[in-house]
């Protein structure tokens, strides 16, 4: 009771805990959004266009209903790349007609070499029926501004029972124009997302196809799988 006082003081909905983690939970490749707790996940599947393994470590936690810090490490393009991020929600969309999130990522190039980018973070969600639709924008620059890039990602996760859920995710990124060292100019990916909940653990499946333009030219195409395990409380 006292949880959920403080929660509408601030603006932000409380929810059962359950549907929070089905529906709040963020998509790997999907939009930016709030943790629905403390907690953490690990990833891992197969991304056919760029013929790589792909897997993830992340830790979260929620602040004052509000407030996300994150850390973890991507494998991606056979390169690992740790980081750290915080983001503030301004308005939640189970208490508003639109939520808002905003949000700030540093981004090493890899374990030890500390150059890297700064992102900033725009996210948009809205109820649609029981369907959560989210939508990011992301801009990221190194510390000289010799390089930098975007991504868009969208995302609808929908709870088609108490302890499961499915829904989309799609998401592009582009170096417009920067070098890099991924062998691509600019990426994309589609997939179904089925989602599960057991007891305190939350599994995610992603399955679909992505898409590279390659920086020698011309366009590869494959099959993306991946599967996460997630649990927060």
């Amino acid at each position: 009771m006292v949880i959920a006082s403080l929660l509408a003081l601030t603006g932000v909905a409380a929810a059962d805990d359950g549907a929070d983690q089905l529906v709040r939970a963020r998509i790997s490749g999907g939009p930016d959004a709030p943790a629905p707790g403390m907690g953490a996940s690990i990833q891992g599947g197969w991304g056919g266009a760029h013929a790589q393994a792909i897997g993830a470590i992340t830790a979260e936690a929620l602040v004052a209903g509000r407030i996300t810090v994150r850390a973890g490490v991507q494998y991606d393009a056979g390169k690992s790349r740790p980081s750290a991020s915080a983001s503030y929600v301004i308005t939640d969309p189970y208490a508003s007609a639109v939520g808002v999130l905003v949000g700030v990522a540093y981004k090493p190039e890899g374990l030890t070499e500390p150059e890297g980018e700064m992102e900033g973070t725009v996210a948009l969600s809205r109820l649609v029926g029981s369907s959560l639709a989210s939508a990011s924008i992301t801009y990221g620059q190194d510390p000289d501004f010799n390089e930098h890039d975007g991504e868009l990602a969208l995302s609808m996760i929908d709870p088609i029972a108490k302890h499961a859920a499915i829904g989309g995710v799609t998401r592009a990124r582009s170096g417009l124009g920067s070098t890099t060292d991924l062998g691509a100019r600019w990426d994309g990916l589609a997939g179904a997302v089925g989602r599960v909940q057991i007891d305190d653990y939350v599994i995610t499946a992603v399955a679909g196809t992505e898409v590279i333009g390659v920086t020698t030219g011309g366009t590869k195409f494959g099959v993306l799988g991946t599967i996460a395990l997630g649990a927060w409380f």
